[in-house]
């Protein structure tokens, strides 16, 4: 399909099924199944506002800043929104820092697949001091 100069070849299925895998990775706090979940070259900028990490062995060390301060978190798309190649997700998670803390995290995901179904580039929107201050505090 092609829309807007836009080769698309991921159905909407596709595109939801690769979102349910990025938060299935987090869920069970795997960051090889999580950096698997985005291109070689991928951007990620999580939170927004913060220096974009590009590539698995950056993105793998952000992932390991936030997870290595929880015990187990569950995590869930509860509304996908997808135009073309990309998908803006409201999602909501809760967990236990290692240090026996509940945490509770609010967000909007944006996710820019390319044509292999691999996450491109990433823009996470939530409230990292908040969120970061529990689990170490």
């Amino acid at each position: 399909m092609i829309t807007k100069g836009l080769t698309m070849p991921l159905s909407p299925d596709d595109i939801r099924d690769r979102v349910d895998r990025y938060f299935a990775a987090w869920r069970a706090l795997d960051p090889t199944a999580w950096s698997a979940c985005f291109a070689s070259d991928a951007v990620s900028h999580e939170p927004y506002g913060a220096t974009p990490v590009q590539g698995h062995a950056a993105l793998k060390t952000l992932f390991h800043s936030i997870a290595s301060a929880l015990q187990e978190v569950t995590i869930h798309a509860q509304d996908t929104h997808i135009s073309h190649n990309r998908a803006a997700v409201l999602f909501h998670g809760q967990g236990v820092g290692k240090n026996g803390k509940p945490v509770e995290v609010k967000g909007i995901d944006v996710f820019e697949f390319n044509e292999a179904g691999e996450i491109q580039t990433f823009w996470a929107y939530w409230d990292p001091a908040t969120v970061l201050a529990k689990l170490r505090g």
